[in-house]
C-alpha cells in the first residue's frame, strides 16, 4: 500500500515601487466572494464535477486538500485503492484514504485531477464546510484576501512576485518541511515582549496558540480554563489547560493589541521540528480585519498597512 505524508492543522475554537497594489480587478485572474464562519474560517463555494456548490475553507496550515466523507459520497467520488495519506494534525495523526476529482471549480478557475484526502463524517472540525482547500491548491496563485470587499482574489504568481508595493508591509515567510518530503508549511516572526517567536501561518486555526516555552519566554502569567474546554483538530480533540492575554504583539512594524493565545505543547510543533524553542500558531484572529496577499513565490506576506 502506498502512503503519502501530509500536514493538516485546521482547528475550531524599501525598494523601488511600481505603484500601490489595489485589491480589485488589477491583474487578478478571478474574484471569489467569501464569508467568515463562526470559528473564523474563510469559506468559499466550489463546484465538484459540476455538482454543488459545496463550501470549502481555506487553510494555509494544510499541505493537502480535504473532502469530508458525506460530501465525497454526495459528489459521487470513489476512493483510490491501496493509497492512504498519513496526516499530521494539530493534535494527533491518522491515515486516511484519497480520492481524485476530475474538476474542482472555484469561480472561473478550474483545478483538474485534484487529489484530496477523505476524512470521516465525524471529524471534530467545523460542520460549516464540506472540505478544505490547502497549500496544494493555494500556492498555484498569489492569494489576496480582502476584509473590506469580502472577496478572495487569485493572482498569477509571477505578477505579484515581480512587484513591490507602496502602503503594504512585506513580511518574510519561512518554509517549514516535514521529514524528507515536499510537505510544506509557512511561518512568520512575531514580536511579543521583546521576544521573537516563529509562528505557523495557519488560516485554518480558530484560535491563536503557543507552546509553553513561548509562554515562559514572554513572561505573561497564564490563566487556567475550565476542564471541559477542548480544542478540536482535524484528527482528534485535546483538553485546553491554559490561555494567556497578550497586551501587544508586532509583525514587522504592525501592531495588534489584546490578543488571546491558548497554551499547549501541540504535537504539530514536534512534527515541524520546532518543539525545542518558543513557537506559536496564528491565523484568522489576526488577519481577518486586514487586507493581505500571500506571495508563495517570494515567500512573503503582504499586509495592508492601514485597516
Amino acid at each position: 500500500m502506498k502512503r503519502i505524508l501530509a500536514l493538516l492543522t485546521i482547528s475550531v475554537l524599501s525598494c523601488g515601487c511600481a505603484g500601490p497594489l489595489v485589491l480589485d480587478d488589477d491583474g487578478a485572474i478571478v474574484m471569489i466572494p467569501h464569508k467568515i464562519g463562526s470559528d473564523g474560517h474563510i469559506i468559499v463555494r466550489a463546484m465538484i464535477n459540476d455538482r454543488g456548490p459545496f463550501k470549502f475553507a481555506l487553510d494555509t496550515g494544510a499541505s493537502i486538500s480535504v473532502i469530508f466523507e458525506s460530501t465525497r459520497k454526495d459528489a459521487g467520488l470513489d476512493l483510490l485503492p491501496d493509497v492512504r495519506v498519513l496526516i499530521h494534525g494539530m493534535i494527533g495523526s491518522g491515515e486516511f484514504p484519497l480520492t481524485t476529482i476530475a474538476e474542482v471549480k472555484i469561480g472561473s478557475e478550474s483545478w483538474t485531477n485534484a487529489r484530496m484526502a477523505s476524512l470521516p463524517e465525524d471529524s471534530p472540525v467545523s460542520t460549516e464546510f464540506d472540505g478544505i482547500l490547502g497549500i496544494d491548491f493555494l500556492r498555484r496563485y498569489a492569494v489576496g484576501v480582502s476584509a473590506e470587499d469580502q472577496v478572495i482574489r487569485l493572482y498569477p504568481p509571477l505578477l505579484v512576485r515581480e512587484r513591490s508595493y507602496r502602503g503594504w508591509t512585506s513580511v518574510p515567510m519561512q518554509q517549514l518541511r516535514i521529514g524528507q518530503g515536499d510537505t510544506t508549511a509557512y511561518a512568520i516572526d512575531l514580536y511579543i515582549s521583546g521576544v521573537t517567536i516563529p509562528a505557523l501561518l495557519d488560516l485554518g486555526a480558530s484560535f491563536n496558540m503557543m507552546n509553553w516555552r513561548a509562554a515562559r519566554a514572554i513572561r505573561v502569567k497564564p490563566i487556567k480554563v475550565r476542564s471541559t474546554d477542548t480544542l478540536s483538530g482535524a484528527v482528534e480533540t485535546e483538553p485546553v489547560v491554559a490561555r494567556l492575554e497578550v497586551d501587544e504583539l508586532k509583525i514587522k512594524d504592525l501592531r495588534w493589541r489584546k490578543r488571546t493565545f491558548l497554551i499547549a505543547d501541540f504535537p504539530v510543533f514536534e512534527v515541524l521540528n520546532l518543539d525545542n524553542r518558543p513557537v506559536a500558531i496564528v491565523g484568522p484572529d489576526l488577519f481577518n480585519e486586514r487586507d493581505y496577499v500571500i506571495d508563495f513565490v517570494r515567500n512573503r506576506l503582504l499586509i495592508k498597512t492601514s485597516k
